[in-house]
């Protein structure tokens, strides 16, 4: 499921190209439409999409939110395997062909088109999906906040300072690694960069909270910062089915030192090999050499 940092690059890519544009138009794959919640009618919301500009595309924790003129607001949660694209597409039986050569066209992971958004540019802005859990709401701005996807988010992890990092972690108990997973707690931090924070700050996943002092959670913190920095820097992991909106995959998966990474040599090159573990149901893939355990 992209994270924070793929998130945040899709953002930080829409909004370049599709604010100040009007849409003109939208389809959703009429067998199985995309998830609009709440059981909302899907031609009244595309009547609602018609014609309205798109003023802003912002983020919040996994989820893409995208301010429209009028009194409603687009909700976009990519899932598992979602990913919004902006390219041209040409629909012939039901199937959404790109008539830009190179990766829309030639990646399968950008073939799988089930909610499009035509533009007044000529454009399109797509949703592909392959497992088809991705779900597009359009909500009342006022109700944004009260979304069950958002209502009970922790704070953003870059945007809080150290002081505030902390305070978090006041009378918490539980694991490390669960923790800095849990989106009530802090927002965006999922697997990968989990074991990305906990590998360069040097604690074990199964460290518990509790036992860490304040030296330990200035470590964690300075790393949570940079390394999502860092990803966001470089477009993201696209280990899987993630890309960018330009159909091109993000390159921070080359710079990985322990999701996935079972078997293989600690780039610390302090003689550990990296393993894995099951933690809530949940890998966590670790140095033995030098993540402690506290």
């Amino acid at each position: 499921m992209p994270e924070l940092p793929e998130v945040e690059t899709i953002v930080r890519e829409l909004r370049k190209k599709v604010v100040g544009l009007k849409i003109t138009d939208a389809w959703t794959d009429p067998v199985k439409p995309v998830n609009t919640g709440h059981g909302a009618s899907w031609p009244k919301i595309e009547e609602e999409l018609k014609n309205k500009k798109i003023l802003s595309v912002r983020r919040r924790a996994k989820y893409i939110i995208m301010d429209i003129e009028g009194k409603k607001t687009i909700f976009i949660h990519q899932k598992i395997s979602g990913h919004l694209l902006y390219g041209k597409w040409k629909l012939s039986k039901n199937v959404w062909k790109s008539q830009i050569p190179g990766p829309l066209k030639e990646d399968r992971q950008n073939g799988y088109i089930r909610f499009v958004l035509m533009l007044n540019n000529g454009y399109q802005l797509a949703l592909s999906d392959l497992r088809r859990f991705g779900k597009v709401i359009l909500v009342d701005d006022d109700k944004v906040k009260d979304l069950k996807e958002i209502s009970g988010l922790g704070p953003e992890p870059l945007e809080i300072n150290y002081k505030e990092f902390e305070k978090l972690f006041g009378k918490k108990k539980g694991r490390i690694k669960q923790v800095l997973m849990d989106p009530t707690f802090i927002a965006g931090i999922g697997n990968i960069y989990a074991d990305e924070i906990l590998w360069a700050s040097g604690f074990h996943p199964l460290s518990r909270v509790e036992n860490l002092n304040k030296k330990d959670l200035k470590n964690i913190y300075s790393h949570t910062v940079r390394i999502l920095k860092k990803a966001i820097k470089y477009k993201g992991s696209s280990m899987d089915d993630y890309r960018i909106p330009s159909g091109e995959k993000g390159s921070f998966q080359d710079l990985q030192n322990a999701y996935q990474l079972t078997g293989e040599k600690c780039k610390k090159k302090d003689g550990g090999i990296i393993e894995r573990l099951k933690l809530g149901g949940r890998s966590a893939h670790f140095c033995p050499k030098h993540q402690t355990l506290k």
